[in-house]
């Protein structure tokens, strides 16, 4: 009797274990990968209610200034916006109370969140209504008889509480989507190897169909190369994402500070003419700080409006014919009382140039906004020296100072909007970062360029603007 080779039911006998066992590594990166997708949403999840806590903070913080502002100037615009952003915040409450439903803790501390807000605002409108029925006096007595500082204390509290609870829970799916990570990337090599087997035994069997095995197993491993680059790529968006988002909560925090600043100080100075009987030069000091204030105030709303209408494409040039001496010699008398303040010497060496066609009153904005940052860059004693060159078919104006300089990284990004070498509300040098981007803008409208160089902190910095006359 003729014996049949054993080695056929070997290899079958090894294809089929091989084949068990790359179906349980599948099946355990399937439920790692359900882990992972599971926990990335969990993140998500957290990352969305620590944007809502944030939201209600700031805007709770933007309560204080429209009441502030509301109980200043008592216009129904001012009060509007102050309704607006109460309800803003209480659907903020709603959105929070949703997303923290799963958890008790959270649960209830967002019930405690809302009951200080609403505390907080019923306190305030009563100093409203106050403002509304009766004098600015009235509704200051009403507004330190309310005492909000207490609740706004516990919105805070309870804020970081459960930011605290919200950063823990963070950290433990992050990790455990860590794990998962790993053990399905453990998974995939295990499955990788047992593949390999399986060629292995295919191609004891069939040395054709092992070849077209390994060639799709090739495609399937450049599919899920490319897989692993988009999540990668994926993975860089978000961060750009929540850097952008980092970005915009820090000028909105700037925003805030620098549009509040001003009104301090108008509201100081006008309880202090209220609260007695002031003298001749309390009276003619409090006034000069008021409108110095305001034209602060102004400034700011005007390079905001400015960004804006860049951003849309209407940002209005007139075209005439002007005398650009003219217009640096204007610029230089309006900053002039600022450079005399901090003791700062103003050279300035103005030659005569063609008459120019464009817009007189932005290249005097332009002129005043770098005069401006170099004196507010320098310390006092220092110099600041500008100039006006015909360089033929073009005039160059430079504004060279020996101040605080610019720093290196800060070089190749001073022309954007917003940026700033300090961003933070307690920088030494008040401003939003907008005067740069938008005489880049009106530079670059007449057909010229601005370029800006350093050697560095406390080395100073130069500003060059080349103009075409026509």
């Amino acid at each position: 009797m003729r014996r049949l080779p054993l080695w056929p039911t070997l290899v079958a006998t090894g294809t089929l274990i091989v084949l068990g066992l790359f179906l349980v590594f599948i099946l355990r990166n399937v439920a790692e990968m359900r882990v992972l997708q599971d926990q990335t949403t969990r993140i998500e999840h957290t990352l969305e209610v620590q944007r809502e806590l944030d939201a209600v903070l700031i805007a709770e913080s933007e309560a204080d200034a429209n009441v502030r502002a509301y109980l200043l100037t008592a216009s129904p615009q001012v009060l509007e916006t102050v309704r607006q952003a109460q309800q803003a915040a209480i659907e903020r409450l709603d959105r929070l109370t949703t997303l923290v439903a799963d958890n008790p803790t959270q649960l209830e501390r967002a019930a405690a969140l809302r009951t200080a807000v609403e505390t907080r605002r019923q306190r305030l409108d009563k100093v409203i209504a106050v403002r509304q029925s009766g004098t600015i006096d009235e509704a200051m007595a009403e507004a330190r008889a309310a005492d909000t500082t207490a609740p706004r204390e516990a919105v805070r509290r309870t804020i970081s509480e459960m930011e605290q609870e919200e950063s823990q829970l963070l950290a433990v799916r992050r990790e455990t989507a860590h794990d998962a990570f790993v053990n399905a990337v453990n998974g995939r090599i295990g499955s990788g190897v047992v593949s390999a087997a399986l060629l292995i035994g295919i191609v004891l069997t069939a040395w054709l169909h092992a070849r077209s095995k390994a060639l799709r197993e090739g495609v399937l491993i450049a599919s899920e190369q490319r897989a692993h680059e988009s999540a990668l790529r994926e993975q860089d968006a978000r961060a750009e994402a929540e850097r952008a988002n980092r970005e915009k909560d820090q000028f909105l925090a700037v925003l805030s500070h620098e549009l509040r600043t001003p009104l301090n100080a108008v509201l100081g100075w006008t309880q202090i003419l209220q609260a007695a009987e002031p003298t001749e030069p309390t009276i003619v000091r409090a006034l000069a700080s008021i409108r110095r204030n305001a034209e602060a105030q102004q400034r700011l709303v005007e390079d905001l409006l400015d960004v804006s209408r860049i951003v849309s494409g209407k940002l209005p040039f007139e075209r005439e014919i002007f005398d650009l001496r003219s217009s640096i010699s204007a610029a230089l008398e309006s900053v002039r009382p600022s450079a005399e303040t901090k003791g700062i010497v103003l050279e300035a060496r103005l030659d005569t140039t063609p008459q120019a066609l464009g817009d007189s009153g932005r290249i005097q904005q332009v002129a005043t906004n770098l005069i401006s940052n170099a004196i507010k860059f320098t310390p006092s004693g220092g110099h600041v020296a500008v100039s006006l060159e015909d360089c033929g078919d073009v005039a160059v104006l430079e504004v060279a100072d020996d101040g605080a300089g610019l720093p290196a990284d800060l070089q190749p990004y001073i022309f954007e909007r917003f940026r700033q070498g300090d961003g933070s509300t307690t920088r030494a040098h008040g401003g939003l970062g907008l005067g740069l981007a938008i005489a880049k803008h009106i530079v670059e409208a007449h057909g010229g360029a601005i370029a800006a160089t350093s050697d560095g902190p406390a080395t100073g910095a130069t500003f060059r603007v080349r103009l075409p006359y026509r």
